[in-house]
């Protein structure tokens, strides 16, 4: 994602200066983020127990990080946002109706 979205910056806007941390800075891993964030104070949702990312639009959310790197791990039960664990979901379906 990272270099399509400096590519698109780049055509529409090249007077833009594009910064990317995770290409330009020394941060490598999620870690050396949240120290860098610390450093600073700046606030974020993530910890070192929690260290996810999430990308989040209309249509669904996305989470990444963490134990989530590996395919062969489960989520944890903090990964949930929209939705429940599966074996915590009702035995029952439920109907929704989405309107705008």
């Amino acid at each position: 994602d990272q270099v399509r979205f400096e590519t698109t910056y780049t055509a529409l806007a090249p007077q833009l200066k594009v910064v990317a941390p995770w290409r330009e800075w020394n941060l490598r891993s999620r870690e050396a983020l949240l120290d860098y964030l610390k450093e600073r104070n700046i606030p974020t949702t993530a910890s070192l127990e929690k260290i996810y990312s999430r990308d989040e639009n209309a249509w669904h959310i996305s989470t990444e990080g963490g134990v989530l790197e590996s395919p062969w791990n489960a989520p944890n039960k903090d990964c949930w946002v929209w939705t429940v664990d599966p074996q915590e979901a009702p035995d029952q379906p439920e109907q929704v109706t989405v309107t705008v």
